[in-house]
């Protein structure tokens, strides 16, 4: 199904590890990588204030400043939705798990050094992504931080290894990413930022995407998980696959309660369009 996309087994960085040079565990094996994203993303954050500032103007300095900190935060994300579409287009294809149905134990035990190392990234972004949870608590709330700590634990354990053939299949979460930021742009910018069309199209694009990767496929991909845990349940502390199930399910669960607020919203955006419309033809 998945034959014409690469399949990438060596870590590309392993070599840029200060130390040790005989690691006994992935987590020795890859902090380093764990340490350059979260440096990498806290470097962005750093940079979109003066960038913005030259390149947008007052179009940015005159934003609220709660709406500021929300605006670099969209550009970080935007930065890691890309890096992950990218690591998942080449991890999609780890033997371990297109091999998962002849081999459910491997699927959930197995690891390469690529997928560790996309474990590694992804779990350095979420320690920024939880920092600025905490550090702006009063903008972003319990949920986001929780969202964060949970995303976190799943990344971490695909260096025990566990999980780790799974990773792209929960990281194609973040091909609805990409939408989401812009949507928010277009609704936080000054009017004629963006044009109508270009916000009713990304709208669209955002439910659509949003539902069939995030809720289709998330209740779908933690059903066949569930299946697979089953297989090497007595090689795991039980407490690592039953955290992982509730946390991705509550994340799932999630997901259909922000995609029930999209749709709200929409309605509500398309009746006063039809308002208007009513309201120059009388």
């Amino acid at each position: 199904m998945l034959e014409f996309l690469p399949i990438v087994i060596q870590d590309p960085f392993e070599s840029y590890r200060p130390f040790p040079n005989h690691p006994t565990n992935l987590f020795a094996a890859h902090w380093h990588e764990i340490v350059g994203s979260a440096i990498f993303y806290f470097a962005i954050q750093a940079m979109v204030k003066p960038l913005a500032t030259r390149i947008l103007g007052k179009t940015y300095t005159s934003l609220q400043d709660r709406t500021r900190v929300d605006f670099d935060i969209h550009i970080v994300s935007m930065i890691q939705c890309i890096v992950s579409i990218v690591l998942t287009f080449y991890h999609f294809n780890n033997p371990h798990w297109q091999n998962r149905s002849n081999d459910p134990v491997n699927s959930l035990l197995g690891s390469t050094p690529f997928g560790s190392m996309v474990g590694a990234v992804s779990a350095g972004y979420f320690v920024w992504d939880i920092w600025v949870c905490v550090y702006n608590f009063d903008i972003f709330g319990m949920g986001f931080l929780l969202h964060g700590g949970a995303a976190l634990f799943g990344m971490v354990c695909t260096l025990i290894p566990y999980c780790q053939p799974w990773t792209a299949s929960f990281l194609a979460f973040e091909l609805s990413t990409p939408f989401v930021n812009l949507n928010w742009f277009a609704s936080r910018m000054p009017q004629g930022t963006f044009s109508d069309k270009f916000v009713i199209i990304n709208g669209l694009l955002l439910m659509v995407v949003f539902f069939f990767i995030r809720i289709i496929w998330g209740f779908y991909a933690i059903a066949q998980l569930a299946i697979d845990m089953t297989y090497s349940l007595d090689q795991i502390n039980k407490l690592i696959p039953a955290t992982l199930l509730v946390l991705n399910f509550g994340l799932d669960v999630l997901n259909v309660f922000w995609f029930y607020k999209m749709v709200r919203i929409a309605r509500k955006k398309a009746s006063k369009g039809s308002g208007s419309v009513n309201k120059k033809s009388d």
